[in-house]
């Protein structure tokens, strides 16, 4: 295990909870679609960034796409492996809220956030519980400094 920076984690973490508490109105207006495009913008990028830091942090294999960081979380245990296809849907969103940003479909947009919403809270479970879990195996075999002196 590397560095973990665990506060940085948790405060991307504890930032998804509070845009996953937001109700998100289906407004029809300009200012509606865009508080909807951000939202899930961000939460994408909280997955990408907390999954990047979990991978890196206890070394595992290296990402070659955004795909791969979710297929990385599911072999790894972060998160449940027959969810990964759904985690995949909703990044598979940062394309076009990113490049294709004058086209946004927003019913589908809105439907897929929806649909995976309880996911979402999961995954900030989900990651939650790997930290302590790894952190708590990690320390277990930690050299102490009784046994620095043996």
């Amino acid at each position: 295990m590397y560095f973990v920076d665990k506060r940085k984690i948790e405060a991307i973490l504890t930032y998804m909870e509070e845009l996953l508490a937001v109700e998100m109105l289906q407004s029809a207006g300009l200012t509606g679609k865009l508080a909807a495009e951000r939202r899930a913008q961000l939460l994408i990028e909280g997955i990408l960034d907390t999954g990047n830091s979990v991978i890196d942090g206890f070394i595992m294999r290296d990402p070659g796409s955004y795909d791969d960081i979710i297929d990385i979380l599911a072999d790894e245990k972060v998160i449940a492996e027959d969810t990964a296809p759904s985690f995949k849907e909703v990044i598979g969103l940062r394309k076009m809220l990113t490049a294709e940003y004058q086209h946004v479909d927003h019913q589908r947009l809105a439907d897929t956030m929806e649909k995976h919403h309880g996911l979402l809270k999961q995954y900030v479970e989900w990651v939650r519980a790997y930290l302590v879990d790894e952190t708590r195996t990690a320390s277990a075999f930690a050299r102490s400094s009784q046994d620095e002196s043996i």
